[in-house]
């Protein structure tokens, strides 16, 4: 028979992750620096496709870099899955990036994340988070499928 406690665990684990990817999506769309750089662990780690950004600091500054070649920014989550296992878990999640560049250039990208997350004392964080491009360019998907030119995946 099932561990029923396991299993509520496991879902609360869950659900906990599944929520830090939606604070992670709106703090990007709300342009909210501290609670994006909020969403890792201290010693976090994202690689948006030209190398990895190690720790707070770090992603405090690429954060601020970026956001400013967009004037809008619209990040969409959609299906997503975790593995916990004990205090570190792994998953994967599908986003749709809407944006309009600060030059006035219209964007759509289609990603996905493969994420590593870590418990902390401040709950369930981003110990790792590395986009995988599927479609950069215009929305109506003239554009190209796969990475940026200069990115890799």
């Amino acid at each position: 028979m099932p561990n029923f406690e396991a299993n509520v665990s496991s879902i609360m684990d869950r659900t906990e992750i599944a929520e830090l990817v939606h604070r992670y999506c709106d703090a990007l769309c709300q342009r909210n620096h501290d609670a994006w750089v909020e969403t890792f662990a201290d010693d976090g780690i994202w690689n948006g496709g030209r190398g990895e950004v190690v720790g707070r600091p770090a992603l405090s500054a690429t954060f601020k870099k970026v956001m400013e070649l967009f004037d809008h920014v619209l990040q969409l989550t959609h299906n997503g899955a975790v593995k916990v296992d004990g205090a570190v878990a792994r998953g994967r999640w599908y986003v749709t990036e809407y944006g309009l560049t600060a030059k006035g250039r219209r964007t759509l990208y289609i990603v996905h994340y493969d994420d590593e997350y870590r418990r902390t004392a401040e709950g369930w964080r981003f110990s790792r988070r590395t986009v995988a491009w599927h479609y950069q360019g215009p929305p109506d998907l003239s554009g190209n499928f796969g990475p940026p030119a200069g990115y890799s995946t």
